[in-house]
């Protein structure tokens, strides 16, 4: 079911609370760009209770559709660089280059939301690279990095994508679903402290 679809079910009234929150997660499961259970909890988190406060639906799903937007009008600009380039013949984008097609932060509120993910993260007690867990609960507890914890933070950030290119997912699924998890909780991080996604 579309995005459209599952939110005029958000926003229908008529229909029982808990068919309208299933509906919502919907949504999430569409457009979910700090991760499912994130958003869902950071929309909770903004919005209010779904369960307790009906009316904390309309606004969970505005806050859901604003970010969704913004991301859409980025990919619409991404796609005219895109095919610029391509008729200047560079076919293939460049491997660091920014690409939105798959988004990696909040639209509207990236820091906020991205806190959240790593705070969800962390009182998961996820913590398979035992660096990332305790870079995680010094940004929870202080809300910052020192110094040292944020040289510590572009060292762990280096090795984890170095990693990460060498491990083979096919031969090694375990490995790589932890390197792939702490490579997304670091990209969290690097919002929140104000470094490149």
């Amino acid at each position: 079911m579309s995005f459209a679809c599952c939110a005029r079910k958000v926003l229908d009234t008529s229909l029982p609370l808990n068919r309208r929150v299933s509906a919502l997660r919907s949504c999430v499961q569409s457009y979910h760009p700090i991760g499912f259970e994130a958003t869902f909890s950071f929309l909770s988190s903004a919005a209010g209770s779904f369960a307790n406060d009906p009316a904390a639906l309309p606004r969970a799903l505005e806050l859901l559709t604003t970010s969704r937007a913004a991301w859409l009008a980025e990919l619409r600009a991404y796609g005219v660089l895109r095919r610029r380039a391509k008729q200047l013949g560079y076919r293939v984008p460049h491997p660091s280059a920014p690409n939105p097609n798959r988004p990696s932060h909040w639209y509207g509120a990236p820091r906020e939301a991205a806190f959240h993910a790593v705070w969800v993260w962390y009182s998961k007690g996820a913590s398979a690279d035992v660096d990332v867990h305790a870079l995680a609960a010094a940004l929870v507890h202080r809300g910052r990095f020192t110094s040292v914890q944020r040289a510590m933070f572009e060292e762990v950030r280096a090795d984890l994508a170095a990693r990460f290119a060498a491990v083979d997912g096919t031969r090694d699924f375990q490995t790589y679903s932890e390197l792939r998890d702490s490579l997304y909780v670091v990209r969290q991080m690097a919002v929140v402290v104000g470094g490149n996604g």
